[in-house]
């Protein structure tokens, strides 16, 4: 069963944008329903050699509306850069315990879309949902880190990768 990860978000103009969360270590983040991100590389479907440089889709998370989601509207319309956003993601280890052990961390990210939705109230299945929305972010750099030896790898959009 997956669990939810928690975001951090320093804005360029408005600072630290804080989230509702009030799970005990981790007040003030964002807490994270859903994450999607893809990054390709095209190819030519015959060979399946390169045709060109990787492309980075936008990183999509799904949260409940909160604190953090006037702030977030305005980056959107003003174009703010984010300094930093950092996902921390979660797990249950073999003793039971919850723990952090991987981290998807954004350098200069933009938020370039949000939609907010409602589930169907009249599906039972839906009640336990609240008032969502769907935020996506571009970004210049990735880095995804797995906590466990600190293991990395990062990607820029500026940099060429042979």
């Amino acid at each position: 069963m997956p669990m939810p990860c928690y975001l951090h978000l320093q804005g360029k103009q408005q600072g630290k944008i804080e989230g509702s969360c009030s799970i005990k270590g981790r007040e003030g983040t964002i807490q994270v329903q859903a994450f999607d991100y893809a990054v390709e590389l095209p190819k030519n479907p015959q060979t399946g050699l390169p045709t060109g440089r990787r492309v980075h889709n936008p990183i999509m998370i799904t949260k409940e509306i909160d604190k953090s989601s006037p702030k977030l509207f305005q980056a959107l319309c003003t174009g703010e850069q984010m300094s930093k956003v950092t996902l921390d993601w979660y797990r249950i280890n073999p003793q039971g315990k919850e723990e952090k052990y991987y981290t998807t961390e954004l350098e200069n990210a933009t938020v370039v879309s949000m939609r907010t939705w409602m589930p169907n109230v009249l599906r039972t299945e839906d009640r336990q949902m609240g008032h969502m929305e769907d935020v996506s972010f571009a970004f210049e750099k990735i880095t995804v880190t797995w906590a466990d030896g600190g293991i990395s790898g990062e990607d820029s959009w500026n940099s060429p990768k042979s």
